[in-house]
């Protein structure tokens, strides 16, 4: 998180769980400070048999990153800013493989869901592509509402349910993690605000194959709309919008939008309906509770 200190180098602070700056334990790789404090406090829930739900945000790979030397050595073959990027990348793979290894070693491994997934799109404007970190086929990057921009990695390890290896093609958001968590635990929603996203539970027990609920991203000028197949987007704020058909062109290089007007407008009156609804949910007029 950033503040104004002209002494610290990236501007930035570690808080402890009462909100309180550390000091402590700073020193080195960023991605081992943090689950130095993960894991304690996943022990203390276990020996309390205690529940427990924890968000751990890495910082990498979202640029400017370093990674130690020893680690950098690893990639002595690329140049500074590559191995700094890579071997950030590489120091949190061994992080989450201790948490891992702990979840395991405390007894609950088997029962444990761990979601993982990353920062959207890789840093640098697409005309100049040069900055460590890629899209793969997908069109765009960071602050782009195009695949590359909002596409990211979606792991679930919960070793009493799924099946190592297991993948499915239904769209998914962290949108869904609220539902789905919900469901597991069989408790309702506290009251009636309006929920995008979706119980993940019946893709994971392979009794949904499609989405029903779409899934909205509005950034800047850019707006953009998909259900389980087809994608709307505009960088003129709704002005003018293409067409993708996101089962036959993933990396959206093919507008059909003049193909299909009827889908166009479809989507469009669907946005138009999210977009009204955020509006309402930004000035907490759907967020009171009358209990």
């Amino acid at each position: 998180q950033g503040n104004t200190d002209p002494n610290k180098e990236f501007g930035t602070y570690y808080w402890n769980k009462k909100g309180d700056i550390v000091t402590e334990n700073l020193n080195g790789d960023d991605s081992r400070i943090i689950m130095d404090r993960a894991i304690p406090f996943i022990k203390e829930s276990v020996e309390q048999n205690q529940p427990f739900f924890m968000v751990i945000w890495f910082h990498t790979p979202h640029l400017p990153v370093l990674a130690d030397s020893v680690t950098k050595l690893l990639y002595y073959e690329f140049n500074d800013e590559e191995q700094n990027y890579y071997g950030c990348i590489t120091a949190m793979d061994k992080q989450m493989g201790r948490l891992r290894a702990s979840l395991k070693e405390f007894g609950v491994g088997e029962n444990t869901m761990v979601w993982f997934t990353s920062d959207n799109g890789p840093e640098g404007p697409v005309q100049n592509e040069n900055r460590p970190g890629s899209a793969g086929p997908f069109k765009g990057r960071k602050r782009s509402l195009y695949e590359g921009g909002v596409r990211v990695p979606g792991i679930l390890e919960w070793p009493s349910f799924v099946n190592a290896g297991e993948d499915t093609e239904v769209p998914a958001s962290t949108l869904d993690y609220l539902p789905t968590i919900l469901e597991v635990l069989n408790l309702d929603f506290p009251d009636q605000r309006p929920i995008d996203g979706i119980s993940l539970l019946p893709v994971i027990f392979k009794n949904r194959t499609t989405r029903e609920s779409p899934i909205g991203f509005e950034s800047g000028k850019q707006v953009s709309f998909m259900n389980d197949r087809y994608k709307i987007y505009s960088n003129d704020k709704g002005e003018s919008f293409e067409l993708y058909d996101l089962f036959t062109d993933k990396g959206e290089n093919y507008d059909i939008a003049m193909d299909h007007p009827e889908k166009v407008e479809e989507l469009k009156e669907n946005l138009e309906s999210w977009r009204k609804s955020c509006r309402i949910s930004l000035k907490g007029a759907d967020y009171q509770n009358d209990n």
